[in-house]
């Protein structure tokens, strides 16, 4: 009787010897990732792939695996040690079946495929062969004795139907492929680890940049050290003008240097901005000897050079032939090491590639990672070649202006889906009748008693307690139907249609199975709303209709993640710590729930480093500037606003809760201001060459008057815009931001105040004075720097609002709350 089971479970070909004293570097690797290495497609994206594509082949698996003979043995785990001078390679991996017959050991290799088995031929999946030659070899080598064959074995999941292509290799042979792609891999290996020395040696003589440290730099950087050293997160409330990002960068960078326990960092940001500080903080670092290999991720609808075409190559010619051109210009932009956009996007076009896939390629040998939060966190876009069933856990995030992953992270983890939507599919798909109607009025079915529901109730909505138990079944067959139909040769444009709806759906589908306490479920009619972008407390939703006509109105359903903490957990809990870093991160215990924070994490709090006697905080009473009171107040505000501007000459921004109330205070400004001031109102929808010009004439110097701009409470200009010196002297914040009262709002009130009675706290003042904060901060971003920040609302007298504001904006000697503020102001100014 054959022992191979014993074999391949306890036994290994080891090339260790025991008087061998060399230290090797131990690598594990499993047998898909070794040959994803090496075996690439010719194009990128040639194949539509079903998002059930892995779950249809498992069940094809267990199906053929049924029908094998007694003393067939499935899902066999093995591994294969290899041994060199400098390395010791493990290779493990999970061979499908393995079944003693005729005195012969047969391994069988199972793959899945929608092709017709009889249009199949040997050797036309290279990456299919060489896995099986791989197990082939592995099991010939802890079975000497032993004659070892192959099967590769093809099953159609349409029809059942099965084709093997029997595989023979000689024990030479199979030691030779393996070899030879061990040695490939470890050429890889040799190479990376050669630049990691390089890149060691520079960071072990790296020193801070700047010839003097500002004030709590230095404490930042031992926070940054400690919570790196014990994997410990850290949330770090620093001011403008501490110099956040080199102060959480170089210590990490010196910690990439000592440490083994992490290879690679990703510092994420939700802004240009940023991006553009981490170039500059890099490029000085260069300066003085770093080697690192930085690359920067841009969003794909950026960079693509044929926007609206499909990634497949018979749609976009940089999909063509990707893989042999990318491994023509890879090295060449890796002996670059600073690896921008532009960069990227320059040597794309001449090497005729994909850039975003470049970017994700280079990414993969990349020390520093720079990129948007969505490539870690989001459910959809995350960058599954570093997270998606890799083990690995060797990331530090930097998460930059972290107090916008609140909001994004709710937007990640959120999904909704258009009974409308649903409607236009089953009439684009008539031709499809047969296949696509019964499972279509499945789910319509559900939509159409919502939509009773609410027309008897004369209810806008209503909210669920949970997903009817036979939806997400009736969405999986839609999910199965739409890709039988998406396989069959669609004429254009209507394929994409069909095609952003699938993934539209699939992104519902995969959102409702994350779906738990932390969600609310609801349905509302589908109806057109007037809400004004970037506004604030008093922008307003045109109301839902109660009379709705049950034969024409359609409804949403809405899955909202109020609570996103727990899911950005799960991927924060793939690196070994998160430093979490914004000028507005207090308090502290509504971050680290709203971002997951971990159990032990750290804290630290860093006032403004810059002379309080340049700073001036005021606050202006007598102004009511909630929605009901806007026109009486409206003229006050708008002498307020002109004695501020003309009392010294300079650049000023006026923020205002929405686009409405800007408006109305731009036609009463404009005749007070004329021949005084440049007056520049920021409008919806700019684009970035508009916003650009925004700037240049609010922040023009030299001109002899003051310019002013009128902008909008957590829109543009309100953070990520760095305006230093006389560039901007004063920012006047009409009103506390608080959000808008919309029924997702109010349901974050509900989950909040049922929790721990922070319902207001959480869902309305806490958002809303991180945008006064971060709307101040625009002013102050040197030490020479001297402006004057006025808050306008009688609201800003609450203790309450005044506790959550920063303790130095209350200056011993200055009044805050100041009737007198002209002379204030006054006085200020000609200190």
């Amino acid at each position: 009787m054959i022992q191979w089971i014993a074999n391949i479970y306890s036994k290994g070909v080891r090339a260790l010897r025991a008087n061998e004293t060399v230290a090797k570097k131990e690598i594990v690797i499993g047998v898909r990732e070794l040959l994803e290495m090496i075996f690439n497609p010719k194009d990128l994206g040639a194949a539509f792939t079903p998002a059930t594509r892995g779950q249809e082949g498992s069940e094809g698996h267990r199906l053929i695996i049924s029908e094998r003979p007694a003393g067939y043995q499935s899902e066999v785990p093995i591994e294969f040690h290899y041994s060199t001078d400098d390395y010791q390679l493990t290779v493990r991996g999970r061979i499908d079946g393995l079944l003693v017959m005729d005195e012969q050991l047969l391994v069988e290799e199972i793959k899945t495929t929608y092709i017709p088995v009889e249009k199949l031929q040997a050797g036309g999946y290279p990456i299919h062969e060489a896995q099986l030659k791989l197990y082939l070899y592995f099991v010939m080598a802890q079975n000497p004795e032993t004659v070892v064959v192959g099967r590769l074995t093809y099953l159609n999941l349409d029809n059942l139907s099965e084709r093997s292509f029997p595989i023979h290799l000689s024990p030479g042979e199979a030691a030779v492929f393996f070899q030879d792609l061990a040695e490939t891999y470890l050429s890889h290996c040799r190479s990376c680890d050669s630049w990691r020395r390089i890149r060691n040696e520079s960071l072990a003589g790296l020193w801070f940049p700047f010839r003097e440290r500002r004030t709590g730099q230095d404490e930042l950087m031992d926070m940054v050290t400690l919570a790196l050293e014990q994997e410990r997160d850290l949330f770090a409330e620093a001011a403008t003008g501490i110099g956040k990002t080199i102060a959480v960068l170089y210590p990490t960078l010196k910690q990439l240097e000592t440490s083994n326990r992490f290879s690679q960092v990703f510092f994420l940001t939700a802004k240009t901005a940023g991006k553009e500080i981490l170039r500059k903080t890099v490029q000085t670092l260069q300066k003085q000897g770093l080697r690192l290999r930085t690359v920067f991720i841009e969003a794909k609808e950026r960079v693509c050079f044929t926007p609206g075409a499909h990634c497949r190559p018979q749609n976009c010619p940089y999909a063509q032939d990707y893989y042999a051109k990318v491994a023509q210009v890879l090295p060449g932009l890796l002996e670059q090491e600073l690896i921008t956009p532009e960069l990227v996007l320059d040597t794309a076009r001449q090497g005729q590639v994909c850039p975003f896939e470049l970017s994700l390629d280079l990414a993969l040998q990349a020390d520093l990672i720079v990129c948007d939060y969505n490539y870690v966190f989001d459910p959809g876009v995350y960058l599954r070649r570093f997270f998606l069933n890799t083990g690995r856990r060797d990331f530090v995030f930097l998460i930059d202006e972290a107090h916008n992953l609140v909001t994004r992270g709710r937007e990640m983890y959120s999904a909704s889906l258009s009974q409308r939507d649903l409607n236009r599919l089953r009439n684009e798909l008539r031709a499809y009748e047969g296949k696509l109607a019964p499972v279509c009025e499945q789910v319509l079915a559900f939509f159409d008693n919502w939509r009773l529901e609410l027309a008897e109730s004369r209810r806008p909505g209503e909210l669920l307690s949970h997903l009817p138990d036979m939806l997400e079944p009736a969405l999986e067959r839609l999910v199965a139907v739409l890709e039988l139909i998406l396989k069959e040769r669609l004429a254009l444009p209507l394929r994409d249609r069909i095609q952003e709806f699938y993934f539209n759906l699939t992104a519902f589908t995969r959102i409702a199975s994350l779906v738990n306490e932390d969600y609310a479920i609801y349905v509302k009619q589908e109806t057109a709303t007037t809400e004004e972008p970037g506004g604030t407390e008093d922008s307003r939703k045109e109301p839902l209709r109660d009379n709705s006509d049950p034969d024409t109105d359609t409804v949403l359903l809405r899955l909202f993640c109020i609570n996103p903490g727990p899911l950005l957990r799960k991927r924060l809990d793939q690196g070994r710590s998160a430093v979490f870093f914004s000028a507005t991160l207090s308090p502290f215990d509504y971050f680290h729930e709203l971002l997951g924070g971990g159990p032990d994490a750290l804290t630290v709090c860093l006032y403004s480093p810059f002379p309080q006697e340049t700073r001036l905080y005021l606050h202006v009473p007598g102004i009511d500037t909630r929605f009901r009171t806007r026109s009486q107040s409206a003229a006050k505000l708008a002498r307020l606003i002109t004695e501020f501007v003309t009392i010294h000459t300079g650049n000023y921004l006026i923020f205002f809760p929405s686009y409405t109330y800007l408006q109305t205070l731009a036609q009463l400004l404009k005749p007070m201001l004329t021949g005084k001031v440049v007056l520049t109102s920021q409008f919806p929808g700019m684009k970035d060459a508009q916003k650009q010009e925004f700037l240049r004439r609010v922040t023009a110097t030299g001109t002899g008057r003051s310019n002013v701009g009128l902008a909008v409470l957590g829109g543009l200009f309100g953070e990520g815009v760095d305006l230093p010196g006389e560039e901007l002297v004063g920012v006047l914040i009409v009103g506390p931001g608080l959000p808008v009262v919309s029924e997702e709002q109010e349901l974050i009130r509900m989950y909040f105040e049922e929790r721990n009675n922070t319902g207001f706290l959480f869902a309305y003042l806490i958002p809303g004075l991180i945008r006064v904060i971060q709307s101040a901060g625009r002013v102050f971003r040197t030490p020479e720097d001297k402006g004057v920040v006025v808050l306008v609302d009688d609201r800003f007298q609450d203790p309450n609002y005044q506790e959550l504001l920063p303790s130095d904006w209350f200056m011993t000697g200055r009044v805050f709350t100041n009737p007198d503020y002209l002379e204030a102001l006054r006085s200020f100014w000609e200190e």
